[in-house]
Formats: structure tokens, C-alpha cells, sequence
């Protein structure tokens, strides 16, 4: 097989977790994984583990997003999907179900619990969800610049405090007064 991101450099075989075979890029240090290697190494570790929420200093660097990857198996492309949940990057699909990680990227799904739920991350709910933490990610931008940071940050905490009030109803009729 040959690397999506290096088509001249042959993939070599390496263990990503025990009993989970992949095959990674010597060059870009990459990591292909098999549809049929993830779901029989998922059969055999029923248990799934919590998330844990990521921190930026062990994300990977966000890939270049012009760069169009085939399936080291199928030699067709592949589709690229947003990880979302605090992750900036996104990971590759072959048509086939394999997945191409670039440098980094399985590692830092690893380290925060997500590699045991890889194959929720090209459902349409978790695709929804990426895309509405997006959305709430822009819209809070907007807010921050239109009001500044001062009484953004003010509001964000009355927002958080006024959620944890059974009676929110009359509390924003007296504010619209």
C-alpha cells in the first residue's frame, strides 16, 4: 500500500494499540487503518472509555485542508471529517471504512479517549454536532467583538448562572423592563 499523503513511499505495518494493526508513512508519519482491523479490535474491547476533553497544547496542527488523499487500498478518495468535540482537525475516509490519521492525529485521540468511537465520528449526529459547536463558536465571536470582552464575559456568567434558576421566566421579564 501506498501513503495518501507521499504516493511513492510504501506504508509500513505497525500496532496503533495491541491487536490493532495499521500501516503508517514513514515519511509523513501517518497512520492508515483498516475498516476490518478497527471494527475486529473494537469486538474485542467491548468496553468504551469516557471522553476526556482535549487541551491545545497536545492537539496536532490543523492539515492543509486542499490536499485530496487516496485510500491506500482502494486508490479512491477519501473524505475528510470534522473530529470536533475541542479537536481542530479533521480525519480522512476511504469509501472502504479505512482511516487515514495525519501525524498527530490518532495520538491525540488516544490520549483523550476517542480512538475507541472513531466510527461515531462519520455519523450524521456527530457531524450535526460538530457543526453546531461551530456555529455557537462564531456566534459567540460575534458577540464578543460587537459588546467587548469585559461584557461578554460578564453576560457569559449571568447566562451560566441565569440556567441554573427555576424561575428564568420572570428573572428576564423584569431585565426587558
Amino acid at each position: 500500500m501506498k501513503s495518501p499523503l507521499a504516493p511513492t513511499t510504501s506504508l509500513v505495518k505497525v500496532e496503533l494499540a495491541p491487536n490493532l494493526v495499521a500501516y503508517q508513512c514513514p515519511q509523513s508519519q501517518g497512520h492508515y487503518l483498516p475498516s476490518a482491523s478497527y471494527w475486529r479490535w473494537l469486538g474485542k474491547n467491548p468496553e468504551r472509555l469516557p471522553q476526556l476533553p482535549p487541551s491545545l497544547d497536545s492537539l496536532p496542527p490543523t492539515e492543509d485542508l486542499s490536499c485530496l488523499k487516496l485510500c491506500p487500498e482502494s486508490g479512491m478518495p477519501m473524505l475528510r471529517y470534522k473530529v470536533g468535540h475541542g479537536f481542530s482537525f479533521s480525519i480522512d475516509r476511504s469509501p472502504n471504512g479505512g482511516i487515514w490519521f495525519d501525524a498527530g492525529e490518532w495520538e491525540a485521540l488516544r490520549e483523550h479517549q476517542f480512538h475507541d468511537e472513531l466510527h461515531l465520528i462519520f455519523t450524521l449526529p456527530w457531524q450535526n454536532q460538530v457543526r453546531r459547536e461551530e456555529n455557537e463558536a462564531r456566534l459567540e465571536d460575534i458577540f464578543r467583538q460587537r459588546i467587548g470582552e469585559e461584557a461578554f464575559t460578564k453576560t457569559k456568567e449571568f447566562h451560566t448562572w441565569l440556567q441554573t434558576q427555576p424561575e428564568t421566566s420572570p428573572i428576564l421579564a423584569y431585565l426587558r423592563q
